[in-house]
């Protein structure tokens, strides 16, 4: 009976994640690769999706997913830096992504199999984020060339494939469980359709630039779902999806706060 409402419920869900996606991805791809890669790295899919899964599911099944959330979250780290070197090396915009998908899928599925606790997840958070930002650093350094923005095609294209998966995981989180719905949901289609249209835009260099920058805002990520994980028994579903929801927002605003005051000092001397 839950099962049917919910399936009832499905197209609504669907649309109101597609118009989140258009309005988030319209941000992302309008600002630099830095300011980018914050954008993809708030909750734009992830959010809807547990959203979806709070509703359909207790405050244990919530708990439970995010504990694979968090693992999954190294791996999209993983993800980011090898489109970065791919599409730096020249792979194009399909090879890149393709390949970046590949490790992600196939970690992904280590990790499903391992079903590993919540300080593993963070332990290889922290190993894939001390190799990461420094890549970040380097990758991120690129002139970007002016750009008219998204096609209305790439934005409804990008909120069809994101609510897509909002209804795949609506339906298959009854059938396959909580970890594998927490690592469902953070599958990268918002960040690597950002990616794919940027690549076609603008060229490589500024689509892994945009790739390495999200690492900084998946630190935050890791910390947000974590604080999912430890709130949604005690305090249920809906508190701790806004705790993760206020950390994710004020970790990227602080990173975008300190990146203004260092361009500002930049700025000032000289």
């Amino acid at each position: 009976m839950e099962f049917d409402a919910a399936l009832l419920a499905l197209p609504v869900k669907m649309v109101l994640v597609a118009a989140i996606v258009v309005s988030g991805s319209f941000a992302a791809q309008k600002a630099g690769p830095f300011v980018g890669g914050l954008i993809a790295t708030l909750p734009i899919s992830a959010g809807p999706a547990y959203v979806v899964l709070a509703m359909d599911h207790g405050p244990a099944f919530i708990a439970e997913s995010a504990v694979g959330s968090v693992s999954i979250n190294a791996v999209t780290v993983i993800f980011a830096m090898t489109y970065a070197v791919l599409a730096r090396r020249g792979a194009g915009g399909l090879g890149s992504i393709a390949g970046a998908i590949g490790v992600w899928l196939l970690a992904a599925f280590a990790i499903r199999t391992m079903t590993p606790p919540l300080w593993f997840g963070l332990l290889i958070n922290a190993a894939a984020l001390a190799v990461g930002v420094p890549l970040a650093r380097r990758f991120s350094r690129v002139v970007i060339p002016a750009s008219d923005g998204p096609r209305p095609v790439d934005l409804v294209l990008r909120a069809l494939a994101v609510a897509t998966l909002v209804g795949v995981l609506s339906i298959v989180s009854w059938h396959i469980g909580a970890v594998a719905s927490g690592i469902l949901a953070l599958f990268p289609i918002v960040i690597s359709s950002i990616l794919v249209v940027t690549h076609r835009a603008i060229g490589g260099p500024a689509a892994g630039a945009v790739a390495a920058s999200s690492v900084y805002g998946l630190a935050g990520f890791a910390a947000a779902l974590t604080a999912v994980h430890l709130a949604a028994i005690p305090l249920g579903s809906a508190a701790a999806l806004l705790i993760g929801l206020a950390i994710c927002v004020m970790w990227n605003g602080m990173l975008f706060t300190l990146r203004l005051k260092r361009q500002r000092r930049v700025a000032a001397a000289t």
